[in-house]
Parts: C-alpha cells; structure tokens; sequence
C-alpha cells in the first residue's frame, strides 16, 4: 500500500442502529490515521439524507445490514441506483452466502460477519480506500453455493478487489490449505494480467473470473477480451532478473511477472485458449502428498 494514496483525505461514514457499536466502529476507524475523518448515522434513511444534503463528499460507507426504516440492503440499492462514487463495506451478523452474494451484486465491495475485529475493520476500510471500487461499477454474478461461481465485470482493478472477496467463500467449499491459497496466488496473477496486458484497462471490455468445484479438484478460469499471446513465448524471469525487471519497466508493466511461472510450478496443468486470452488452472481438493524417500 502506497502511502501517497493512503494520505489522500477521505471520509467514511458508519451506518450502526446500535450507539455502543456504531461509536466503537467509529473510534476504531479514525485509527486509520489523521487524513480520515469518520461520520456516523444511525439507520440508513439517516446515511442518504447525510450523503445527499451533506457538504463534504463521503469517500467509504461502512453500514450494518439489520436496522430500522432503511436497512443496509435498501440503503445499498439505493446507493447503487444514484450511483454512489464511493465504496461500501457491508457488516453482517448473519453470514449467509445468500446474504453476501446479494451485497456483492448490488455493489459492496468487501463484508464482515460481526462480530468484527479491531484489526479486520481496519484492514477492510484502509483497502476499500486505497482500490476506491465504487458502487455505481457493474458486475454480473452466477453462484450456486453447491460449487460455482462466475464474475464479470468491466475491466479495473476495483473488479479483482471486489473477486477477491468471493475467494474467501472458498472456506465455505472446504477447500484445505495449502490449495485455497494457492488458488487465490493464480486468480490473483492471471486476474492483474487479464486487466493489464489482456484488456489494457479498457472499460468497455469485460473480464471474466470462475470457480468450479468438481469431484477432487477445483476447476479456476479467467478470460478477458484481448488479443491473447502464446504462452510458450513467455519469457522465464528467473533467467535474467535484472534484464527482466528492465524489460517491465521499459514497457510500462508493474513489477513482478513472476507469478506466471510460480504458479505453472504449483499445479499440474495450465491450459490456455487457441487465442491465448483464457486461461483453465484445475487444482486438486486435497493437499499434495511429497514422495517420500526410500
């Protein structure tokens, strides 16, 4: 996290029924640091009214779901329909994948399931601050909690913050660790280089995120709308590092590059389209078993 972007002045309102909660919630976020002012609401009726008539822009609403006259789901929608530039973070005391999916369509960006920890709501808040993925950007979801997901979205980096947190529904499937974790590295990698290389940030083009869970393994795949490359022709950094961070650096990429072939390491196949711009990783369900030696 760059401290410039995190020195940007932003406000965050809490929405909390609760006055305990909503003043512990908000102490907690002006933890954050001395740019953050922190706003507070008691229902959602109260948060549209201070976002609409108030004179200072909000930049992050952090919004319990259960509340009187205007809960956090209807204060979400609203949100969404007059295009909120700002983000959303959802709290929620129930944890329902129905309930989280829902959020996600309609434009949060990231959930907490209460109660929530001291460390989490400010991790939570600092990303969604730092990503600025805004409520008003679209994403289509498929899920069915049995074992598939699918995201599409136009393409931007505020897109793979918001996959991201599907990743952590992953748990709900049971898939152990070390595998979850390395099926977050290869969204991760593929997902970036998708946005960049694949679409070039162009917002008129979509990317494409999937999960499916089948019998032993885990099928993740990623598309975009690009032209596509041949990954045969990728080049090993690991050959000549410092040739290759040069190479990135003169072509405008981010450093790293280096996931590609970390993670065709980690699995055993990679499989790519014939225009090279899809890419199938399947992993198994179980962890790896080392050979021992004789």
């Amino acid at each position: 996290m760059s401290s410039s972007t995190m020195q940007q002045p932003a406000t965050i309102l809490v929405v909390e029924d609760k006055p305990a909660l909503r003043d512990h919630f908000a102490e907690t976020l002006r933890d954050i640091g001395p740019h953050v002012s922190v706003e507070v609401a008691a229902d959602g009726q109260e948060a549209l009214e201070r976002i609409t008539q108030g004179t200072r822009p909000i930049d992050l609403v952090v919004s319990d779901i259960i509340m009187p006259r205007l809960d956090g789901e209807a204060l979400l929608e609203a949100l969404h329909k007059r295009q909120f530039p700002g983000a959303v973070i959802m709290l929620t005391a129930l944890g329902h994948d129905d309930v989280v999916v829902r959020c996600l369509k309609r434009g949060a960006c990231d959930y907490l399931v209460k109660p929530v920890s001291i460390d989490d709501l400010i991790a939570a808040a600092a990303n969604a601050l730092q990503h600025r993925p805004t409520v008003a950007e679209a994403m289509k979801v498929e899920y069915d909690p049995l074992g598939w997901f699918e995201v599409t979205g136009s393409t931007s980096e505020a897109i793979l913050f918001k996959y991201r947190k599907f990743l952590g529904l992953l748990e709900r499937f049971r898939i152990p660790e070390p595998i979850a974790s390395e099926v977050r590295l290869a969204l991760d990698e593929f997902g970036r280089n998708a946005i960049e290389w694949g679409n070039k940030f162009d917002k008129d083009k979509k990317v494409v995120f999937g999960c499916r869970i089948l019998p032993g393994k885990i099928m993740v795949y990623i598309e975009d709308e690009g032209p596509g490359f041949d990954p045969n022709k990728l080049p090993d950094p690991s050959a000549d590092p410092i040739g290759h961070i040069e190479r990135r650096q003169a072509e405008g990429k981010r450093l790293g590059g280096y996931g590609v072939h970390l993670i065709k390491n980690l699995m055993d196949k990679v499989i790519y389209n014939a225009k090279g711009n899809r890419v199938v990783m399947p992993f198994p369900t179980r962890p790896r078993l080392l050979a021992s030696n004789p």
